[in-house]
């Protein structure tokens, strides 16, 4: 299999297989992202990718999802991903949807048309990084994208009945505006209707240039989505919780209210915050 350097994915992608088609990430330049800086982005080749997926076939694997690596795949061109696509079903019969890593700048790159045509051929709950609902922490992200901008990328899957997952990073806009960062949050995923919701706290990676702050449950009271996952469960995560809306969102903030009560802020702004408890609700 061809790899090149770290290969990162949301934890919910754990049994699936990851074929590299990228290396890198098309944008690279998130404030708080470290993850691709020593990594050149390149496009794979289709005969290194065929040749990958002609070694899995061979060793006749359950596998039945691919997660497509490294960085934003879907920055690809739909006829490079409608050929990726053929391959995986020709090859690999029993995978049934194929995921990745995607940006709103990519998403708006392609009709609801060239989405359609991606949905039937199985692409399905890409993880985008849309992290704020607030256009001045977006462009301190440096996303490359404003507020409006995401929501027409959203509302083109939604019509091209393409499921999505959304990453939302709690505490983006600064100590002082966590109420109003959380509201904004709420109201686009309300709005974008994902089928999961990837949240964590902000973060500094190595070489990032960012300072910790503090995870608040404020978001999840006042989500109102149906039949959604949200999943809390990541590293950076100081109270770490998971489960599904809206059956589970008491549960989920009283989870999160005891946690939060319970470790000093010191913990809290330790990240991983070692000793920190999750579960899984439902």
């Amino acid at each position: 299999m061809h790899y090149t350097g770290l290969i990162f994915r949301p934890p919910y992608e754990e049994k699936s297989l990851l074929l590299q088609v990228t290396t890198g990430c098309s944008h690279n330049r998130c404030t708080f992202c470290s993850m691709y800086q020593e990594v050149p982005f390149t496009v794979s080749p289709i005969e290194e990718v065929e040749e990958d997926i002609l070694y899995i076939a061979k060793h006749n694997t359950l596998f039945k999802r691919v997660f497509l690596v490294n960085g934003d795949a879907f920055c690809l061109s739909t006829e490079r991903l409608v050929r990726i696509a053929e391959l995986i079903h020709e090859h690999l019969p029993r995978i049934q949807t194929i995921g990745g890593y995607a940006s709103i700048k990519n998403v708006l790159a392609k009709s609801v048309d060239e989405l359609r045509l991606l949905a039937e051929l199985g692409y399905a709950d890409f993880n985008i990084g849309l992290e704020s609902g607030l256009d001045d922490v977006l462009s301190f992200m440096n996303k490359g994208y404003t507020l409006e901008e995401a929501r027409m990328a959203l509302a083109r899957l939604n019509e091209a009945g393409m499921p999505f997952n959304l990453n939302i990073i709690t505490c983006a806009a600064g100590r002082g505006r966590t109420l109003e960062h959380a509201e904004a949050n709420a109201r686009i995923v309300n709005e974008a209707r994902p089928t999961l919701i990837f949240v964590s706290p902000l973060h500094v990676d190595k070489g990032a240039r960012l300072e910790q702050l503090v995870e608040s449950g404020e978001f999840v009271r006042r989500l109102e989505v149906e039949d959604c996952v949200f999943f809390g469960l990541h590293v950076s995560n100081p109270v770490r919780v998971s489960g599904r809306l809206p059956e589970d969102k008491d549960l989920i903030v009283e989870e999160l209210e005891a946690g939060l009560n319970f470790y000093p802020e010191w913990r809290l702004n330790a990240v991983p915050a070692k000793g920190a408890e999750g579960r899984m609700i439902g």
